[in-house]
């Protein structure tokens, strides 16, 4: 006798026939792969049909008997899962039916199901649920990575963040290259005839400094502002002697304006000037510096004459790049804007004479120029090399002779003797001393002619502010300091202090003051 249970299930088996009560064992289509599932008026009680075809041809009758007329090993199967809410125990019964007799075989599974309908998708049989994507990554703050991950309770939640290197910051859930503020938004600066003004970049996010602005007519950028300049000496200047540190001899002045200016000379000594007082700042160099020049007061370049240039950054003297010439001879550099400069080195003793394009600490060389021979000027001050530059493309040179960089090459601008100690005002209005005699050569956009200021001595360098108010430094036969002047009209002496020394090197302020520097650490200066 069977069990009430297997009963109750046999009783289950002709629910899943046809809607007369009939087996559908016998007559059904052989469908490859067909799944029914019928749910009875039983509670609980699901009963799936699978139809198995035979091993004849798709869409053949399903035969009840085997090829040798006896009884079928197998016909259709029906496997019913039964779900009891109540004792959440799965059954399966499998029954087998064939001509003759119907086999029912019942399994029991032990998985246990529950009928909460209530838990999300992403729940698992802990009870947790994921709070991200497998794989998603998020910045925390903006120097951390955090990551989605598999937890300890089988959902998907946020790891621990991993900092970003020091140099890094967190953006979109990465970490990239950063970037650190350049000025103190809002603050402004002088920057060549105007004023540029701190702002925030919105690429990097950080601080940089915007495009200047120029000055109106006849004003002059001071401490980050355009105002009208005091009126201005002349020949009339009074030069006082500064009292500085170190007794070096001094070869390149230039400055962001008048209370800001530095002095580079023997031994890379650097001094710089606030307005008040004269400071030396290591320079990190020991070979003799020849010539400072910037774009603004944290982007002033020095180069030494073995070709090293260093940078003031507003803090300190860094290393920038290294030009590498055969023979430490002569070297100058003139600044285009930030980070982005020319320069000009003495190489094989000064028979080769180079010229570099350096941006952002990258040089390349830009062309080479060989002169038949070279000359040092008479005096007291060793052969130095000048170097004014408009662009990449156009720039004045004087080394032993005046020269011109067109873009393509350097060429020999025919200067009536050896020149050295240049100004430019422009591209067509320039100043050079020669190399005897006090005497001197105005560049007018056409050729070069001869300037007379009628100096008992030699002349080395010229410095102005306009094309009437030159001034050209120097020393007289004495080798004493000797400075004259130029009004538009004519020449004339300025009065220098007594003990003054030879003066190798001059610059003149936006506001009029004008710097003068040479030898054994004698500093000048005129208003």
């Amino acid at each position: 006798m069977a069990s009430p249970r297997l009963l109750s299930l046999l009783l289950v088996v002709p629910l899943a026939c046809g809607d007369d009560g009939t087996s559908s064992a016998s007559d059904s289509q052989s469908n490859t792969g067909d799944t029914t599932t019928t749910t009875t008026g039983m509670t609980g009680a699901t009963v799936t049909d699978t139809s198995v075809p035979t091993t004849g041809d798709s869409g053949s009758q399903s035969a009840s008997e085997s090829e040798t007329g006896g009884p079928a090993s197998t016909g259709s199967t029906e496997t019913s899962p039964v779900s009891a809410s109540e004792t959440g125990t799965s059954d399966t019964t499998a029954v087998t039916a064939t001509e003759s007799t119907a086999t029912t075989t019942t399994s029991t599974s032990d998985t246990t199901s529950t009928s909460d309908t209530s838990t999300s998708d992403t729940s698992t049989s802990t009870g947790c649920v994921d709070v991200c994507a497998d794989g998603e990554l998020q910045c925390v703050g903006d120097d951390a990575v955090q990551a989605c991950e598999v937890g300890d309770g089988g959902c998907l939640a946020w790891a621990e963040p991993a900092p970003c290197a020091a140099n890094q910051v967190c953006q979109e859930g990465a970490c990239v290259l950063g970037c650190s503020d350049a000025c103190d938004l809002g603050s402004k600066q002088c920057t060549g005839e105007g004023v540029t003004t701190c702002v925030d970049d919105p690429m990097s996010g950080c601080t940089v400094w915007a495009d200047a602005v120029a000055c109106g007519p006849n004003q002059v950028c001071q401490q980050g502002a355009c105002v009208m300049p005091p009126p201005a000496c002349l020949d009339d200047c009074v030069f006082t002697k500064q009292s500085v540190p170190g007794g070096v001899d001094f070869y390149s002045v230039w400055g962001a304006d008048a209370e800001d200016v530095w002095v580079v000379g023997a031994a890379g000594t650097a001094l710089h000037y606030n307005g008040v007082n004269w400071k030396s700042i290591d320079s990190g160099v020991g070979k003799r510096l020849e010539c400072v020049h910037g774009s603004a007061p944290d982007d002033v370049y020095a180069i030494a004459n073995d070709g090293a240039i260093i940078r003031w950054d507003g803090m300190e003297w860094l290393p920038h790049v290294d030009l590498n010439p055969i023979w430490e001879s002569s070297a100058c550099l003139s600044v285009l804007g930030q980070e982005n400069l020319l320069a000009l080195v003495y190489d094989e003793n000064g028979e080769k004479q180079v010229l570099w394009h350096v941006e952002n600490g990258v040089k390349t060389q830009l062309a080479v120029y060989t002169p038949q021979a070279v000359f040092t000027p008479d005096g007291s001050k060793i052969r130095t090399i000048s170097l004014r530059a408009f662009s990449e493309t156009d720039a004045l040179i004087t080394a032993d002779r005046a020269l011109r960089w067109n873009g393509a090459s350097i060429t020999n601008m025919g200067a009536p003797n050896p020149s050295f100690g240049l100004w430019a005002l422009t591209p067509n209005f320039a100043y050079a001393a020669a190399s005897h005699s006090g005497i001197g050569h105005r560049w007018d956009g056409q050729m070069w002619k001869i300037v007379n200021p009628n100096l008992d001595g030699y002349l080395h360098m010229f410095t102005g502010t306009a094309t009437n108010r030159v001034f050209a430094v120097g020393e007289s036969d004495t080798g004493v300091a000797a400075i004259v002047a130029f009004d538009g009209i004519g020449w004339g002496p300025v009065a220098t202090p007594p003990d003054a020394d030879a003066l190798f090197a001059a610059w003149s302020a936006p506001t009029g003051e004008v710097f003068a520097v040479g030898q054994a650490g004698t500093v000048l200066i005129g208003e």
